[in-house]
């Protein structure tokens, strides 16, 4: 009996093991379930936050337009009103305006209700996004550098340049704080002529007055600056073709018509677009030139020329700081450079026909004025009618009036001289006896090559006299189209390389000249092409382009 009473008594202490897996297996299907479901809920959360995102992201980009004319958080809370998947969510935003800013930073809030997540007690995640959004216009310093050739007269083209060009100029400007954003306009054809300002303020080794178009060596392109305390050369002024005194056609060295010439630092809209409506188209090209120039204005080691253009009064006091210094980070440096063709010809003189001593020589005499006449014989007898003047028994008396020139071209082949006045020959010895023969007579000068080019053009020399003026100007000297190419990207490569952006546009040009074009931009995606009318809607993005958005974050 107490045997069986221990046993009894041992067997209550004994496991019952039946259903033991079964509530094994139901907690392993619970984990895995909850685990899955979590996964669930995490991948809905991500979906709906990145959903958020996205919508946040819209919404302060529009709000931050410097073309928005809506309050910044009434423009975030429409757009997000939108996002219909998720309700409700709170936006917070913040936003900062002024004439030439707009930045606007937002922050979204919401809550996903989880599906699977609350079996741990979790009945919610939240959401919370933030976006920020930026359209600034900084300090800007543009330099338009525009095709005047005469391949622009084809085409409407010059016309719808000029319209285009105005919308950019206005589109920069309108909204903007003064003296935010400096325009230069600088023309282009197979030369660049600079102000009469810009002039003054430069080192010029000036051989000639007849014009301001500078001469550069090939090293030059491999900089941006042209340095106001380094000499410059003057380029020979003189025409291809025309009359004596006459170099007023088409194939002029330099044009020096105000039209032509560089408009420096501006933000004044109706000046510019003043600017913009007087181009006329001539010439040849030389993009190389145009180049040159523009990038020299966005240059700092130009600041002493602008400094001189302001005390001048030929450029806004506000620009005081322009060209600002490349590390100055609130100044945005922009060239935009629009051809219609290839680079062709720039004209330059060789050294046979340059220096010291040309053969074209200036002498100078006083006018003879008829005073009176007065009888040989009767001296008390006088007159005061010229005709008396050759007969024997008349005497006449001449002052001496203003100072004239008459010229006389030596030819080098002979011993003659060209009566440029009489327009006939005369010799040496009669020449060299003007001293003693031509009333008045004041000097002989030789003149220089620089200041006779300026008054007789290549081919009228070289009808003269004969002679290989004009092929040297147009073939001997100056930079062939190849080598006008290597200098073009020499300049491009310099301005890319001191953070200038280049935006190029081939207007209507072979795909030779747009390959050249696209090389020089600072990438592709800053080349444009552009026909007809498209050149507005060109301008148009690159003006786009220069005030695009940016996240911050």
């Amino acid at each position: 009996m107490n045997n069986m009473f221990a046993k009894w008594k041992a067997s209550r202490f004994v496991r019952n093991e039946d259903g033991s897996i079964l509530i094994f297996v139901l907690f392993v299907f619970t984990t895995m379930a909850f685990v899955g479901g979590t996964a669930i809920d995490l991948a809905r959360h991500e979906t709906m936050r990145a959903s958020m995102q996205y919508n946040l992201d819209r919404a302060v980009l529009a709000a931050a337009s410097l073309k928005q004319t809506k309050v910044p958080d009434a423009v975030v809370d429409d757009y997000m009103s939108k996002v219909t998947n998720l309700q409700p969510v709170s936006v917070e935003t913040t936003y900062d305006v002024g004439m030439n800013f707009r930045t606007v930073s937002s922050t979204a809030t919401a809550e996903l209700d989880t599906m699977f997540m609350n079996m741990a007690g979790i009945d919610s995640l939240p959401i919370t996004v933030t976006s920020s959004a930026e359209e600034r216009i900084p300090k800007l310093e543009i330099s338009l550098v525009l095709d005047v050739s005469g391949s622009m007269n084809s085409n409407h083209k010059l016309a719808n340049l000029k319209a285009a060009a105005k919308d950019f100029v206005s589109t920069m400007l309108n909204g903007v704080d003064d003296d935010h954003v400096a325009i230069s306009i600088i023309p282009f054809n197979n030369s660049v002529s600079p102000s009469q300002g810009i002039f003054d303020q430069l080192n010029v080794n000036e051989k000639h007055d007849y014009s301001r178009c500078l001469d550069f060596a090939d090293e030059d392109f491999n900089d941006v600056a042209i340095d106001p305390a380094q000499m410059q050369e003057q380029l020979i002024y003189t025409s291809l073709w025309g009359d004596w005194q006459n170099l007023n056609s088409s194939g002029r060295t330099c044009y020096t018509d105000d039209y032509f010439q560089i408009m420096p630092y501006s933000d004044n809209i109706t000046e510019l677009h003043n600017k913009i409506d007087s181009l006329v188209a001539d010439g040849w090209t030389a993009g190389h030139l145009g180049l040159k120039w523009g990038t020299a204005l966005l240059d700092p080691a130009f600041k002493p020329v602008a400094t001189g253009l302001i005390a001048a009064g030929d450029v806004d006091p506000g620009f005081v700081n322009v060209p600002a210094a490349y590390d100055d980070f609130d100044t945005l440096k922009v060239l935009i450079m629009m051809g219609d063709g290839a680079n062709t010809y720039e004209f330059r003189m060789g050294d046979d026909y340059n220096g010291a001593n040309s053969d074209l020589w200036e002498v100078v005499y006083a006018e003879q004025i008829f005073s009176y006449a007065y009888h040989k014989y009767k001296a008390n007898k006088i007159s005061y009618s010229e005709s008396k003047c050759g007969k024997k028994k008349w005497v006449c008396v001449y002052t001496a009036g203003p100072q004239k020139s008459a010229y006389y071209l030596d030819d080098p082949n002979s011993s003659y001289f060209f009566d440029i006045e009489n327009y006939n020959w005369i010799s040496g010895s009669k020449f060299n006896n003007l001293n003693n023969t031509l009333n008045g007579w004041i000097s002989s000068t030789r003149l220089s090559w620089g200041k006779a080019w300026g008054l007789m053009p290549a081919q009228w020399y070289d009808n003269i006299v004969g002679g290989n003026a004009f092929s040297d100007l147009v073939y001997g000297s100056g930079r062939t189209s190849s080598e006008a190419d290597a200098a073009m990207a020499a300049s491009c490569e310099a301005a890319r390389d001191q953070g200038i952006v280049v935006y190029t546009i081939g207007f209507e040009t072979s795909s030779s000249t747009s390959a050249k074009l696209r090389d020089c931009a600072s990438t592709p995606a800053h080349y444009y092409d552009a026909v007809g009318i498209q050149i507005t809607e060109v301008f148009a993005q690159i003006a786009a382009s220069i005030q695009k958005l940016k996240l911050t974050q």
